[in-house]
């Protein structure tokens, strides 16, 4: 396994991390295998992995559960933990410290190495952290000694993440969403420059983009045939390839997956791309810009819908409908990324000031009453 600096905290962490987002299930349901999943959590640490990131609201809080027990009998000691706290749900300022203490029951211990406030935005910004004196409740979990490092995950444009960036000197590390198709996706890779030179670590999540880039479609397949290469390894290498990327998460729910994963993670360094490997990116890149429905480019200026509609996030889940030919994928999205946490295309009034704001002209407003039928 290589290790990696993980901005200024002094730490060195897996190039590989563990998500638990999306533990294995029993065959024909939704129900977590727990024990097979403890079992591959300590599998990837005994191989060298050293970073486990779960959330509040991962499995409806059975990830956390199912990831303490896998770190008790001295696994706990083996790893940095990194967890989530869901903003969306304060509504008063004890509800940081309510549900802190329930993610540290749950997870069998008295501190989180990496705590992370949950896919912030401008509005949880604005009506939750804000609001409710989030980040003086952060500071004081740390002096406490029950948080030891302090960061967000992200869901916005790069002005907000550089706003919250700037906002607070304590930020530790932050984590965005960054794979070859979305270089300029929110955050994007002007938001992992950005974090890199304040000195902060950064995660990296869905470098798969949900499975995606994992099978391929036929098109995109043949580019990476031409250069013998698998499509997970290239969607891994593209980010480890890059100075700044302190740890890139994947949820590993089985042995061939946690074993591939390690096999490239082993070779992993920065630079490591050699140049017909980015030739054939590139042309990744055009044949996914060819399949998407919604020509939308993540610019965000609509994320201030007076619903507080994510209307992005409601995009890509119409756009991996299409790209995947399977409702399942695009509706699991829906579930994890946007009715989890709020912002329903359900909720749009059709006032239409999105679509006065949309640089590309999108005829938003419909294509939010269609999703709950497109997914339905």
């Amino acid at each position: 396994m290589q290790y990696r600096n993980f901005g200024n905290t002094g730490e060195r962490v897996s190039a590989l991390g563990f998500g638990t987002m999306r533990l294995p299930v029993y065959p024909n349901s939704n129900t977590i295998d727990e024990e097979y999943s403890k079992q591959l959590i300590r599998y990837a640490i005994d191989n060298g992995v050293n970073y486990i990131d779960t959330a509040y609201s991962y499995n409806d809080g059975v990830a956390e559960r199912v990831t303490g027990d896998a770190l008790l009998e001295g696994y706990r000691d083996k790893v940095y933990l990194a967890t989530k706290a869901p903003v969306w749900l304060y509504e008063n300022e004890s509800d940081f410290d309510k549900y802190l203490n329930i993610q540290l029951d749950r997870l069998h211990t008295d501190h989180i190495d990496f705590y992370l406030l949950h896919s912030l935005d401008a509005n949880h910004w604005d009506n939750k952290v804000i609001k409710y004196n989030v980040l003086n409740s952060l500071l004081r979990a740390k002096k406490q000694g029950k948080v030891k490092y302090i960061g967000f995950s992200f869901n916005d444009d790069f002005d907000m993440f550089k706003w919250i960036c700037d906002y607070w000197n304590e930020w530790d590390f932050c984590q965005i969403h960054i794979n070859y198709i979305d270089e300029e996706y929110q955050a994007g890779l002007k938001g992992l420059e950005y974090a890199k030179a304040k000195g902060m670590g950064v995660n990296i999540m869905e470098p798969l983009r949900n499975g995606y880039l994992a099978n391929v479609p036929p098109m995109t397949r043949v580019v990476f045939d031409e250069i013998c290469a698998e499509p997970v390894e290239i969607a891994m290498q593209y980010l480890w390839d890059k100075e700044g990327v302190s740890c890139v998460l994947s949820d590993m729910g089985s042995y061939d997956n946690i074993n591939q994963n390690l096999s490239y993670a082993k070779v992993s360094s920065i630079g490591m791309l050699s140049g017909k490997r980015v030739v054939a990116i590139k042309k990744a890149q055009q044949t996914f810009l060819a399949l998407r429905k919604i020509d939308c480019n993540s610019c965000y200026k609509c994320n201030r819908c007076p619903q507080h509609v994510a209307i992005p996030r409601n995009f890509d889940a119409i756009n991996k409908l299409y790209i995947h030919s399977d409702p399942e994928v695009a509706k699991d999205y829906y579930r994890g990324s946007v009715a989890l946490i709020g912002g329903e295309a359900t909720a749009c009034i059709d006032c239409k000031w999105c679509e006065s704001v949309c640089p590309q002209h999108i005829e938003i407003s419909s294509w939010m009453k269609k999703l709950p039928q497109l997914l339905s």
